[in-house]
């Protein structure tokens, strides 16, 4: 073979090779984008942890070249003798095909990252005009907020299963009417509690502004996040306050948490819509997901329900 044919050939398989090759990293991908997954930190499950990797070579998820994909990585036996003299020239080939696949790869991935941030959100609804219901106490205590931050956090990265109690026990359970009463009392205090909690951890002016519930959920973040995971809890953090404030004056007030708190305690099953005090991980886990999307779902609807049966009767 004359080295004008050999160079024929090997262009023509190195263009062989990197269609082959990109359409293994756009697998890897693809694959990539159905399993990774989230690891919560948050009580609305904002932090997300693990990382991605594209693959190249027969294998989606490993990144190298087996020895024998180095002698004939496409399957061509066009080169004699490929392990010997030829082999050095093989390896130079597949390592620039792999380049040019995995780079293709990688501006597939960010074109497509870009067309989906382009796609127009679904609005928010319109917000009500529901007063501020003022600051917080002086004195307000912080302890149940803590409490409840905590159980919902365990409830978030799976470490138990245990229930948190809004109310414990009614003083009259036949007494419908005094059971909501006490209701209402119960997730307040819990609400204005949490409001404390997050106060106190930013500049302690006895309100709850979206800087201060970003950076309380931020704050929750393994202290390994990348910037990539830290960017994206941001923008789930800055969606879940967006649904919180109902009337849009950029607080979070203890009227607008307790109406969150409450509709994590609302039961979906079965078609119904009932609260019995006690907040378990199945429905924190749906309604918290549905607090960071951004855009209007069944979380906006159900809150606002929240918010009218507690404050509004």
């Amino acid at each position: 073979m004359n080295k004008i044919n050999f160079m024929q050939r090997l262009s023509q398989t190195l263009t062989q090779m990197g269609t082959g090759l990109t359409q293994t990293a756009m697998t890897g991908i693809a694959l990539n984008s159905m399993n990774n997954c989230c690891h919560h930190q948050s009580i609305f499950g904002f932090g997300c942890g693990g990382g991605f990797g594209y693959g190249i070579g027969m294998n989606a998820y490993g990144f190298g070249i087996p020895a024998q994909m180095m002698a004939d990585p496409m399957g061509f036996t066009w080169l004699p003798n490929p392990m010997n003299m030829y082999s050095q020239n093989n390896a130079y080939g597949n390592m620039i095909a792999a380049q040019y696949g995995y780079s293709l790869g990688l501006q597939a991935r960010a074109q497509a990252e870009a067309q989906r941030a382009a796609y127009p959100q679904q609005q928010q609804l319109q917000k009500t005009n529901a007063e501020y219901a003022g600051d917080i106490d002086d004195k307000q205590e912080t302890n149940s907020g803590k409490l409840f931050d905590e159980a919902t956090n365990r409830m978030c990265n799976n470490e138990t299963e245990k229930d948190f109690n809004i109310i414990n026990n009614y003083t009259d359970p036949e007494n419908k009417e005094k059971c909501a009463e006490e209701y209402k009392t119960a997730v307040s205090n819990l609400a204005k509690s949490y409001a404390a909690n997050i106060d106190n951890a930013g500049n302690n002016d006895k309100k709850v502004t979206a800087e201060e519930f970003i950076n309380h959920e931020i704050a929750k973040l393994d202290s390994n996040a990348t910037e990539q995971h830290k960017a994206q809890a941001k923008q789930m953090a800055f969606n879940a306050f967006n649904k919180i404030d109902q009337n849009g004056d950029g607080l979070a007030d203890w009227k607008e948490l307790a109406a969150t708190i409450t509709t994590f305690d609302t039961n979906t099953s079965d078609n119904k819509t009932t609260k019995d005090g006690t907040i378990n991980s199945k429905d924190f886990s749906k309604w918290s997901t549905l607090l960071s999307q951004q855009g209007t779902n069944a979380f906006d609807t159900t809150v606002r329900n929240s918010y009218k049966q507690l404050f509004e009767q």
